[in-house]
């Protein structure tokens, strides 16, 4: 219960302002946290930023690093840092050698480091895309809850946007008190790039719960607790599966946060499984109850769905 503690439901609107406040935060803090890290205690100076260059590999299923030496050393956003994610960028965005353009499977990963006696604590992360637009940020709060930690009270030496940063986190990468704008059987197109494919997903239902477990979410966690699952191609699984939005995504598709605002409600998308799983939705959204029930027992969504008579696509 202490997860969930101090949430309430939302709508998919103040979630996407979290997602903007979250970013200035990151932003403002990339270039100011040195004069407010001060030593205080065991705090010692020497936090920095380190800067990756990832990549999506879709034969190999990598997301890998491109600096094999592990994250360069910056000591803030402006100007060095900038400046070298921006050259880098351009030598990546004339190249022609790749299937598809180059924004679509590089990014950036510049994460904040502090230093707390003699061990690195990771704080953020925050993610660019080659064209140097921010696209999320991921706080990392774990090590920093632990009472170890805590005891020794090195949160004194945080920044007001670390602070916010960390507080919400967990909201961010699992937000499972959005009140979601979809319907059972709309089709949603996912703009996965540059950490996955693109994809089209049916969106099934608010939750995976029955309605006895939905109302004890409420008193449980003073919300109702919403995974919007929805049925999309895993090519993991290679068929049918069921995922959700607000949660660990199938597919090892590194989010960093939920991807709430990449999708798009779409009228019709190429895949006739996808179609007629709409269209039965829409007729009768408890068949999706049927669906957690086969994929349970082992059965394959996809035959047992083309097999239903009398839904046209």
């Amino acid at each position: 219960m202490d997860a969930f503690g101090e949430l309430q439901n939302i709508t998919l609107e103040e979630y996407l302002t979290l997602l903007e406040q979250m970013k200035q935060a990151a932003l403002w803090d990339m270039d100011s946290f040195l004069e407010k890290e001060k030593y205080t205690g065991d705090i010692r100076s020497g936090s920095f930023l380190g800067v990756r260059l990832r990549y999506r590999d879709d034969e190999d299923c990598l997301y890998a690093d491109c600096f094999s030496a592990g994250p360069r050393p910056f000591t803030r956003l402006h100007p060095d840092l900038w400046q070298f994610m921006e050259e880098e960028s351009e030598e990546l965005l004339i190249n022609e050698d790749f299937d598809e353009p180059a924004e679509n499977k590089f990014y950036w990963e510049v994460t904040k480091y502090i230093r707390c006696r003699d061990r690195f604590y990771e704080q953020y992360a925050v993610i660019y895309s080659l064209k140097r637009e921010i696209l999320g940020v991921e706080g990392y709060p774990y090590d920093f809850e632990r009472r170890t930690f805590r005891d020794l009270n090195y949160e004194v030496c945080f920044s007001e946007e670390q602070k916010f940063i960390l507080g919400r986190a967990r909201q961010l990468k699992d937000p499972v008190n959005v009140v979601l704008p979809y319907h059972p059987g709309d089709i949603l197109y996912v703009n996965a790039n540059p950490f996955g494919k693109p994809f089209y997903a049916v969106y099934c239902a608010e939750t995976v719960s029955d309605r006895d477990h939905f109302e004890w979410t409420k008193k449980e966690y003073g919300f109702y607790k919403r995974e919007h699952p929805c049925l999309y191609i895993s090519e993991d699984k290679k068929g049918l599966d069921i995922t959700d939005l607000c949660g660990w995504f199938t597919d090892y598709i590194p989010f960093p946060y939920a991807p709430l605002d990449r999708i798009k409600v779409v009228d019709t998308c190429g895949d006739p499984v996808l179609l007629k799983a709409a269209e039965m939705l829409k007729e009768d959204p408890v068949i999706f109850r049927k669906w957690l029930d086969w994929r349970e027992t082992g059965q394959s969504l996809e035959g047992k769905i083309l097999a239903v008579e009398g839904v046209t696509i």
